[in-house]
């Protein structure tokens, strides 16, 4: 018995509203599929802003710090 056999037997054992819920679910599954992007998310070492520190004569997290510790309450 092949899978869409063992579907159909299940499905004719349920009532008539399990058996819509069943055909909603596939209804769900067929546009969740559409939805997915069509190409995986790319690295973020690929965005444009990656790197952007490393010309600089600083250090980023010690920038970063000191921009935080200005919003500190003193």
């Amino acid at each position: 018995m092949n899978i869409l056999e063992l579907i159909e037997r299940e499905l004719r054992a349920l009532s008539p509203e399990q058996q819509q819920e069943v055909l909603n679910f596939i209804f769900f599954l067929k546009q969740r599929a559409v939805a997915r992007p069509l190409h995986p998310p790319r690295s973020l070492c690929d965005h444009p802003a990656f790197g952007l520190w490393k010309s600089r004569r600083m250090d980023a997290l010690a920038y970063q710090e000191s921009l935080r510790a200005e919003w500190e309450p003193r």
